[in-house]
């Protein structure tokens, strides 16, 4: 998969797009319908398929002080993408002056001018632009002007007597519950976060901050920890009450002691750990 950190890395050979446009904050089991929409216009018009999204969340930018936490890291998210399947995405950094742009000169500049897009593919919920003025409408607008095509993804729910739509809020609250177990099931994967190693705490343990991807509520949990790009080890993370970004969190690897001097954490000051749907 390509990945495009700007608008000036969209090589001018890369022909005809269908995109997709979205925060796909979790890439959970919506995104993924709707990245199948993608794939498969993609193929239809004998096309790329590129996902168009922004670094950091607008919210970020836009209400710091209120945003909602990013379930995953840029790079999960990237990730995940790729598992899906996507040709390439265009990280676009989030500006103030992103923010400022007027929704049909964003549709021309990103869609028509760079990314030569023979369609659209986004759900009824997409909104973009200056004050999210942007909407379906208004691609359907820039389509007949611009000659694509604007394919849109109805809601799509959970199964169940609950029938909620899957989304990135919903993600949050379970997490906010300490329900991983929902959460991977919202997810499609389990719920991962990124960790820096601040300090050793034993010879089985380490003190690490999360530094991306949402914290769960405060408990013990099982899963599955990476020490810098080495293998995956059993391991058991402890959250203290009203823990934040900011705070040591002890991750225990459960291994055996020989092994687990070959892969201490002392060798590497990064580790992601993927919670267990069993916790």
């Amino acid at each position: 998969m390509k990945i495009w950190n700007s608008l000036e890395d969209v090589p001018a050979e890369t022909g005809q797009t269908v995109v997709s446009l979205g925060c796909f904050d979790g890439v959970h089991r919506g995104h993924q319908l709707l990245l199948a929409r993608l794939l498969n216009a993609a193929e239809t018009n004998a096309a790329k398929s590129v996902v168009v999204t922004f670094d950091p969340l607008p919210a970020q930018l836009l209400y710091p002080e209120t945003a909602p936490l990013a379930v995953m890291a840029l790079e999960d998210r990237l990730a995940a993408l790729e598992v899906e399947g996507v040709d390439a995405v265009l990280v676009i950094r989030y500006t103030r002056d992103v923010a400022a742009q007027a929704a049909e000169v964003f549709v021309e500049k990103v869609f028509v001018k760079t990314l030569h897009a023979a369609a659209v593919v986004v759900g009824e919920d997409c909104r973009f632009g200056q004050g999210r003025a942007g909407n379906i409408e208004t691609l359907r607008a820039a389509g007949l002007r611009w000659s694509f095509d604007v394919s849109v993804l109805g809601d799509r729910t959970a199964g169940g007597t609950e029938g909620r739509r899957y989304s990135s809020t919903w993600v949050r609250e379970v997490l906010s519950s300490g329900d991983v177990g929902i959460a991977e099931q919202i997810l499609g994967r389990p719920h991962r976060i990124r960790m820096e190693v601040t300090r050793a705490a034993g010879s089985w343990r380490t003190k690490a901050r999360a530094v991306q991807g949402m914290l769960p509520a405060s408990g013990d949990y099982a899963g599955w920890a990476r020490v810098g790009s080495g293998e995956r080890i059993p391991a058991i993370i402890r959250i203290p009450r009203r823990a934040s970004l900011a705070t040591d969190i002890t991750v225990e690897l459960q291994m055996p002691a020989d092994r687990y001097a070959e892969k201490s954490p002392g060798m590497s000051r990064k580790i992601s750990f993927d919670f267990s749907s069993t916790s």
